[in-house]
């Protein structure tokens, strides 16, 4: 089988939008690229599709302006790829990277070796999924975990993609995980990743639309590190099911959107206690207001 790489070039606010786009017209793999600017590369069997697929990709990059999300450069290239290159392309930009002072994650072909004692292994295959655990977004949720986890917590996991924050939710002390999906692929994935990493080992993975199919007693955390439109529909499904005093963790926001996000979730009756950057990102630990 022969696939089309198709290289997507923009920008750290668009980058995540652009990755929702390039997998709602039929992806077969995303990666971000930073090597020169930010591009995001996605994989397409090159066949008798793939014109229409180049097309509709070029006509909902235009009109990503009118929804406030500037993706430019937006310039567009192809490349050939063989199977086993595809297979393999991962390896070229995928390394082991030491996220926070605890969490370190380790493609699975690497080999981990600790640089201090209370240094724990994340090991990812992502495959066709975002979510190693390297994009701003997810060392912040990372970080906000490390924030409020103090053991024997459990949580939900929204739109896991790779499975990354659920590991890292177990290593450092959660005590159940429940990880949801909307797509089949991730959910896939992300149990893959899971069988990687013992801990993880009774972490269940649902498919769902958000919250939508998920049937379960509330819980001290949710966390999602997902893209903001999508976030802004699930502000309001999380509530209930939330323990009183239960911390929504989020990202995936970038700074235009930022103000807007903040205000659901006060309107939806979250604090807002903690509030992070990292480049045009943002990330917020909230928690259920008090009565």
């Amino acid at each position: 089988m022969n696939w089309q790489a198709v290289r997507v070039d923009t920008n750290s606010e668009a980058v995540e939008v652009v990755c929702d786009l390039l997998i709602s017209v039929g992806a077969d793999g995303v990666q971000i690229d930073e090597t020169n600017g930010i591009s995001v590369i996605a994989y397409y069997e090159n066949n008798d599709q793939l014109p229409n697929i180049l097309s509709t990709i070029k006509s909902r990059l235009k009109l990503l302006p009118k929804v406030s999300v500037d993706p430019s450069p937006a310039t567009i290239n192809l490349s050939d790829v063989s199977q086993s290159d595809w297979e393999n392309n991962w390896k070229k930009y995928y390394h082991t990277q030491r996220i926070t002072r605890h969490l370190t994650v380790v493609p699975s072909w690497e080999t981990f070796k600790p640089q201090q004692s209370d240094e724990m292994p994340i090991i990812m295959d992502p495959q066709l999924t975002f979510g190693t655990g390297t994009h701003e977004t997810t060392r912040l949720m990372m970080q906000a975990l490390e924030a409020v986890v103090r053991g024997g917590e459990s949580m939900i996991d929204v739109g896991t993609g790779s499975g990354v924050l659920a590991v890292a939710a177990k290593l450092l002390g959660v005590s159940s995980v429940l990880a949801t999906d909307i797509d089949d692929i991730s959910v896939k994935v992300a149990k893959e990743n899971l069988m990687l990493n013992p801990i993880a080992a009774d972490i269940k993975v649902v498919t769902s639309d958000l919250l939508l199919n998920v049937d379960t007693q509330p819980v001290d955390l949710i966390v999602a590190n997902i893209l903001a439109d999508v976030i802004e529909r699930l502000i309001p499904q999380t509530r209930s099911r939330l323990k009183p005093k239960g911390y929504f963790l989020v990202s995936g926001i970038y700074d235009a959107i930022a103000p807007h996000i903040e205000e659901q979730l006060r309107t939806n009756g979250y604090d807002i206690i903690q509030k992070s950057q990292m480049g045009k990102w943002h990330s917020y630990i909230t928690q259920i207001k008090e009565k």
